[in-house]
């Protein structure tokens, strides 16, 4: 089901509104259990789905368009403040914060749309395994014994079992692009600043972007614009421009250095998948894959830029401290440490982000000279991304989001992401199914692989363009079997 397909079906049956998110309520009740995606579900969203009906009628007897987002169900992640739901970042402590809806949100509502749920996330969604205090381990649909890659896993996790049309996420590293690659749907990352953040709890205010996810691309920029206070689009994608250049950046295909063997195997897997799947794109006569070694730019490997350029741990306390401290948010808790005495948040869950500014507030603040240097860093990394696509006359680069599978439950992080590089330029991102690894006895379908387009600085419509049509070259779509999963 598409926003189009549902719109012309709608104006057939108005009945249908409430008859889908009924469904999706369905499925929730007898899925979620075992995949701990939802944290609530919105109890007023069937009386708006039924007076929704009734605007349909209104809609169809005056011969007008239905708003962009019209009766559709979105699954919010949990760091959206909403007014009639609690907002809880994933964490225990934060169960009864209250504060009214935050930009998106309202623009949500002014589209249409009607609010199903709130997903879970990675706690204070500062990692990419979608573990919280406030619901547990959220489980992969594809594959039981995996995580959903995270940030933002129960939204993917969500859409992708069927639980809701689309999603709403936050990405400050990978968190929408994580997630949509191990749960095989869109995830896409605007340039930082085209969405606004307001009234989302916040991890890093150089690097935090709220974004769509949904099944397709062309739902996922519907949601997009919505999301950024656009019209919607009055000029197709096919009269836009039709040549385009990708660079193929061969440094984020390959394993970490000292890999383990099980590793070195999965990532053969993805590079196989995410290759291929480029090699038909690059079939396009109109598409040129241009190979960008390593040595035509600076060292831009994941640790690299994690060590001298991520910003996280130097804001996470001041942003998240200013945030509970609005005055229109109602919150049990005034402060990080605060949420830290309390106890009741996951240590499983927690990083390095979580502590280093209750430890050594000197050096993680935001007056530091450590913090300076990475914001110099980040400066001179937008500069030789830039310089990278002025020499190649590029107007995308391809890679893997993730060189490997996502983990298994258990683990403590995601390896192997590739995100980090559009976080801290502020460029626009999305990521694409581009297959999935060979069937297993608790992956029946395989376990799916994203490829990944960072486009031009506010060159959202462009990166679409083309993430649109590399979906329809690879034509990679199949629901997940729950067969796995338990009824309740």
């Amino acid at each position: 089901m598409t926003i189009s397909q549902f719109h012309q079906s709608l104006r057939k049956d108005p009945s249908l509104g409430p008859v889908l998110l009924n469904k999706y309520i369905e499925a929730i009740t007898h899925h979620d259990q075992t995949l701990k995606s939802i944290i609530t579900l919105n109890p007023h969203a069937q009386t708006e789905a039924t007076q929704k009906q009734s605007d349909s009628k209104s809609h169809i007897t005056s011969n007008s368009a239905f708003p962009p987002l019209h009766s559709i169900p979105i699954i919010l992640k949990d760091n959206y403040t909403t007014n009639n739901l609690p907002t809880t970042a994933g964490v225990k402590a934060l169960s009864t914060l209250q504060a009214p809806d935050n930009k998106v949100v309202t623009r949500l509502k002014k589209a249409g749309a009607i609010i199903l749920a709130k997903a879970n996330l990675h706690e204070f969604a500062l990692q990419g395994i979608t573990l919280s205090s406030r619901r547990g381990q959220t489980i992969n649909p594809y594959d039981p014994t995996r995580t959903p890659g995270g940030s933002s896993g129960g939204t993917a996790a969500a859409i992708a079992a069927g639980f809701g049309l689309l999603g709403c996420g936050t990405d400050t590293v990978n968190s929408v692009r994580s997630p949509a690659s191990a749960c095989g749907i869109v995830g896409f990352r605007p340039s930082t600043g085209r969405v606004p953040c307001d009234g989302i709890v916040p991890v890093s205010k150089t690097q935090d972007v709220a974004g769509p996810m949904g099944t397709c691309v062309a739902d996922v920029r519907v949601l997009y614009r919505v999301m950024a206070g656009l019209e919607p689009a009055s000029v197709s994608a096919a009269a836009r421009k039709s040549k385009v250049r990708i660079g193929v950046l061969d440094a984020y295909f390959l394993p970490d250095e000292g890999a383990d063997e099980e590793v070195m195997a999965e990532n053969g897997i993805v590079q196989g998948i995410v290759r291929s799947a480029l090699g038909d794109i690059g079939e396009d006569e109109d598409i040129v894959l241009v190979p960008v070694s390593a040595s035509c730019h600076p060292d831009w490997s994941f640790g690299t830029l994690l060590e001298k350029g991520d910003t996280q741990a130097f804001e996470f306390r001041d942003c998240l401290d200013e945030f509970l401290q609005m005055e229109h948010v109602e919150s049990p808790h005034r402060s990080l440490e605060s949420v830290v005495r309390s106890g009741e948040f996951s240590r499983e869950a927690v990083t390095e982000v979580f502590t280093a500014g209750l430890e050594d507030p000197d050096t993680y603040s935001m007056t530091s000279k450590a913090y300076l240097a990475r914001l110099a860093f980040i400066e001179s990394l937008k500069s030789s991304v830039q310089e990278c696509f002025e020499a190649y006359e590029l107007d995308a680069l391809s890679y893997p989001h993730q060189r490997q599978l996502p983990v298994k439950l258990g683990a403590r992080k995601q390896c192997g992401r590739n995100g980090l590089l559009a976080a801290l330029t502020g460029r626009p991102a999305i990521c694409i199914p581009a297959g999935r690894s060979p069937k297993t006895a608790s992956a029946v379908l395989g376990v799916p692989v994203g490829l990944e387009f960072m486009g031009r600085h506010w060159g959202e419509d462009e990166l679409l363009d083309l993430a649109e049509r590399a979906e329809r070259i690879l034509q990679i779509q199949q629901a997940p079997d729950l067969g796995f999963v338990s009824q309740t």
